[in-house]
């Protein structure tokens, strides 16, 4: 469904999201630029990162599941705000966690103000996205928040528990997907649905939607750290593995052919810079040829597709064909 029509077919699609959406994410971004600025570290570990746009992948999905009921209003924009805010929240802690120096292609706001200007610099931006939800006075929406954030939190403790196990199970996997990553989409879906007046199935359809697509957009995320262009993906090549965390990708590999284990555990036990790059290269040649990275690419498609499936039940508008757009999209981004 998502992924059977042609790439000049989807650019076409693309250029009809980005005018349909422009206005309401320019005024999103006005929003985010004006998070108050400070001389503090902490003001400037938040606005080192804020300043670096990312995809505002999230903010958009506020917008469109708004844009199929009322439309971008002030409590729209308040959401979409809020789910940046969220996210870059857990980016700064995650370069933290991670001991990452790169973050968007440039160095990491940890590198440049220290570790603890970086965590309170995240927990600056999550209450400040918190205190933006409550304003908006509709309660449901601080609560299903709150709830993600639990999620989150709890999707990251399995990851740290987790991390340099070389027998991690997929299911393990999926459980730490669809709480870190894919549980904000779920909750920007509903945010904007809830804001654009949709009704109670109309929210249910969407955070299913959001649900998928966020674990599609962490499934190419795993492919690209093995597959994608280091000057387009913004990071190292085997970041994730280094890290300890056993993505996908690998995981399928050593499924399909478990003589990989001493390779894997020589990358997670070298330090960060010294892994050899014949090991790089036998690691790299076994993800082609037990076609694990064909595998995650196919999954990730899949769950593009399911995402499409979870619109059917909505009236056909150029904001649902965004979505397909966006699902579409997910899985042939280069970065």
């Amino acid at each position: 469904m998502c992924d059977s029509q042609g790439l000049g077919d989807l650019s076409a699609h693309l250029a009809d999201l980005a005018d349909l959406v422009k206005w309401d994410m320019s005024s999103l971004e006005q929003g985010i630029q004006s998070i108050p600025v400070g001389d503090s570290v902490v003001h400037k570990s938040a606005h080192h990162l804020l300043e670096i746009a990312g995809k505002r992948l999230r903010p958009m999905c506020v917008v469109l599941a708004s844009r199929l009921g009322q439309g971008l209003d002030e409590r729209t924009r308040e959401f979409g705000v809020a789910v940046e805010l969220v996210h870059c929240a857990t980016l700064l802690h995650d370069d933290v966690v991670d001991a990452g120096d790169q973050r968007r292609g440039v160095p990491a706001a940890r590198t440049l103000y220290g570790n603890a200007a970086s965590i309170f610099a995240g927990d600056w931006l999550l209450v400040d996205a918190l205190r933006r939800v409550r304003a908006a006075e509709m309660p449901d929406v601080l609560v299903r928040l709150l709830d993600i954030i639990d999620e989150m939190i709890f999707a990251e403790a399995i990851q740290l528990q987790n991390r340099g196990h070389i027998d991690a199970r997929m299911r393990t996997y999926m459980q730490v997907v669809e709480g870190k990553t894919a549980a904000l989409f779920r909750w920007a879906m509903f945010a904007g649905a809830r804001a654009g007046g949709l009704d109670d199935g109309a929210c249910k359809a969407l955070e299913k939607y959001g649900l998928h697509l966020g674990v599609a957009f962490q499934l190419i995320d795993d492919h690209l750290d093995y597959a994608g262009d280091r000057s387009t993906i913004g990071k190292s090549p085997f970041t994730d593995l280094r890290e300890g965390k056993m993505t996908h990708p690998v995981i399928v590999a050593l499924e399909r052919d478990p003589s990989l284990q001493p390779i894997l555990e020589e990358i997670i036990a070298s330090p960060i810079d010294a892994v050899p790059d014949n090991t790089k290269s036998k690691l790299l040649s076994a993800l082609h040829r037990t076609d694990a990275l064909q595998s995650t690419r196919e999954v990730a498609v899949r769950e593009a597709e399911a995402a499409c499936r979870a619109l059917q039940s909505l009236p056909d508008s150029r904001a649902r064909d965004a979505l397909f757009t966006v699902a579409r999209a997910t899985v042939h981004r280069e970065s």
